[in-house]
Formats: C-alpha cells, structure tokens, sequence
C-alpha cells in the first residue's frame, strides 16, 4: 500500500510541477466537482441511509451509531498528530509529503467506515430505482445545475463527479431533478456504490469501494486527464470544484482549483504549506486556488481565467 501511494504521490508531483509552467492555449477541459457540499447544500449521506431504513424498521443499529465509531476513530488519530503538529511550529517544516502522509492516515479509517456499513448491511434491500427517486428530494446549490449545463453545453468540456458518497444512482437522481444534462456523453459520475443482486435487482449490503479517500479522487483525476489528452492529442485545462480537506490534493493538482466554503482543515494545511488563496504557484498564472461561496462566482473566475473555447486566457 505505501509503495502503491508513493508512486501515485510521484506522478501526483511531477504533474503540479509541469502544471505551474507557462501554458500554451487548451482546445480541452476538464471539470471534476465533488458532490456533497460542493454541489449540495448538505451532506447526503444520512439521506441514502434512510432509503433502507424506511423500508426496513427493524434495523438494529442507528445511524448515530455509524456516525460515531467513525468520529471515535477519527479522534484517535487526530490525537496522535497534535504532538506533530506542536513539534512542526516554522512553516517550513510543512511540505506536500507531510500532507501526504497525513491523509494516507485517514485511509484506514474511511475504509473500516465502509466497512462498517457493509458488514452490517445497512443499504440492503434496495433497488436502484429507490436510490434514484430517494436523490430527487436533494438540494442543489444555487446555479450549480445550470453553471454544469452551461459547460456541458461546449464541445470543449468534459464535466465529472469525483464523490465518496455511497450511491451513483442517488447522485444521478438529485442531478437529474435539478435538470443536469446526465445523459450527455460527456457526464460521468465516480463514487462507491451498492452491490445489486442480479436475481432480486436489490441492493446485498455491500458496498463497492470505488472513492474511499483524497488518493482515489487523484487518480480519477489524472485518469479522466489521460483519457482526454489521448483523445484529443492536447493537454487538457484541469479545473476541480470541492469543500474538503479530500479534495486538496485533487484542488493543488488542478490548474484552477475552487475551495467552497472556509473549511478549517483545508485552510490551515494551505497555510502551512504557504499556499495564498487567489495567488498562481507558478510563473504560467496556473496552479492556483480560489475560495468561493457559490456557483455564480465559480462562473465569474472561470470566465476571467477561461476563454469560451476552453483555453487559459493569458
């Protein structure tokens, strides 16, 4: 697992450092948004939870209680990392390795979460049309639906859905209540999603794990990147939208990284790896994060770092 990493930190590095050189201009972008809180206006886990939970009273655990060996967990390892913290009092002590190794901390702990549920079973029993119905009920940000559809409108954009949410089909509900084109071939959504039983078409319980943690959003990432470089024969504008301390690395790998909210954890890794909001880490004017509060700045800073064509305006 640590070689595994290492070697994606690798190509992780060599891409922010080729991405904060001069750019020539893109005929290709990207975006890459997370889900919940990002285009949400809350957390959608619980909601998930309770498509099963409405069909199936008699469940012996609480949701709570999921919640809380998670928080008990997390707890305990935020513990050990306060001494580290104490010890790390210059700036300069701070590096992408550092935080790096902080989050592949958290991997064990995400992934005994998923765990937790799938032994437990807690999302059986449900079919992906009830995930899907259960997403229409969720709330948008304002203008997140329309800002999507503005860029899957360009032949130039590919657009897609990096989450850890649990559902694909409850994402695609909630998008496609919102009236988000999903079904344009250039939408994908990536995100952990139930095992379905192909003689019942319900839900088993368990839970595929497909985005646990900051890496595999990397890497689908990079991937999505990849696939569009070969495609098209360029380098594509890597743009990434999210709110939490999972989605910094996916936010430093970008050429344009959006930051929604004021997420303490967020700020201060930025803090200590010297990092200022709306300032390039590069002579090229890329490699740079804003902090923004809603879908309509998110338009007005791309639309001053992007022409309509998908390049990097200079």
């Amino acid at each position: 697992m640590l070689a595994h990493y290492a070697r994606s930190a690798i190509r992780v590095s060599r891409y922010m450092t080729s991405a904060t050189k001069p750019m020539t201009r893109r005929r290709s972008a990207i975006l890459a948004v997370d889900f919940d809180e990002t285009l949400t206006t809350h957390c959608t886990l619980a909601s998930v939870v309770a498509v099963a939970r409405q069909k199936h009273h008699d469940c012996c655990l609480d949701f709570q209680w999921f919640t809380d060996e998670y928080m008990k967990d997390l707890d305990v390892y935020e513990a050990k990392w306060k001494s580290a913290v104490s010890d790390k009092a210059s700036s300069t002590a701070w590096s992408h390795k550092s935080l790096i190794a902080y989050l592949e901390g958290l991997w064990p702990i995400e992934g005994a979460s998923l765990e937790r549920l799938s032994t437990h079973k807690i999302l059986a029993g449900v079919s992906r049309k009830e995930f899907r119905i259960a997403g229409t009920s969720t709330e948008l940000r304002p203008g997140a639906a329309a800002f999507i559809n503005k860029v899957l409108s360009s032949p130039k954009w590919r657009v897609c859905v990096i989450s850890t949410n649990w559902s694909e089909d409850f994402i695609r509900g909630a998008l496609e209540a919102a009236g988000v084109n999903i079904a344009s071939n250039a939408f994908s959504i990536h995100c952990n999603n139930p095992v379905f039983s192909p003689d019942t078409g319900q839900s088993t319980g368990k839970i595929e794990p497909r985005v646990i943690w900051a890496k595999d959003k990397v890497d689908l990432f990079i991937r999505a990147k990849l696939s569009v470089q070969q495609e098209r024969g360029n380098m594509p504008l890597l743009v990434y939208v999210g709110d939490s301390l999972t989605d910094l690395p996916a936010l430093l790998l970008a050429d344009i990284g959006l930051l929604f909210g004021n997420d303490q954890s967020v700020t201060e890794w930025c803090r200590r790896l010297n990092i200022d909001f709306g300032k390039p880490r590069g002579e090229g004017g890329c490699g740079i994060i804003y902090q923004v509060s809603s879908w309509d700045s998110v338009e007005h800073l791309l639309r001053d770092h992007v022409d309509s064509d998908g390049s990097k305006c200079s």
